[in-house]
């Protein structure tokens, strides 16, 4: 077990981690192999900062291989899921401006007015639309 105790009130102290001297990247490795220090293996999850800037999440080999697993830009504007823009503005696929696609790849725009009825969100002002029925919004009983 590791324990940082930081003794100052901002965000300078932790744990920081250097990129490699010959590969220029870095990673947390989570579920490894105890007995090795490098390779994969089925189950184990792998946050790296990547040798162009990129920070990807994946499992087991995704790592590496293009699109695959998530992944944010080298200048934090736009989040990709296995090859598919999700979030970030100027994508080139998927949502751009802002946005953010549900599973049916139908845009939510944050901010933004939507009134075209077609299959997705959106919202007249004061309401909240999907599929052309309204959304009611409010507590959860338990």
């Amino acid at each position: 077990m590791l324990q940082i105790n930081p003794t100052s009130n901002d965000y300078t102290e932790g744990i920081r981690i250097a990129r490699s001297s010959n590969g220029n990247c870095s990673g947390i490795y989570l579920g490894c192999n105890p007995n090795s220090t490098s390779g994969t293996m089925e189950g184990q999850w792998n946050i790296v900062n990547a040798p162009d800037g990129q920070l990807l999440i994946g499992v087991n080999t995704q790592i590496g291989q293009p699109n695959q697993g998530l992944v944010i830009s080298a200048d934090g504007q736009t989040l990709s899921f296995n090859g598919s823009v999700i979030a970030g503005t100027g994508a080139q696929s998927g949502s751009s401006n802002g946005s953010v696609n549900y599973s049916a790849g139908n845009p939510i725009l944050w901010g933004v007015n939507s009134v075209d009825t077609n299959g997705g969100f959106y919202s007249d002002g004061p309401k909240v639309y999907w599929r052309a029925k309204p959304v009611t919004l409010g507590a959860v009983p338990p």
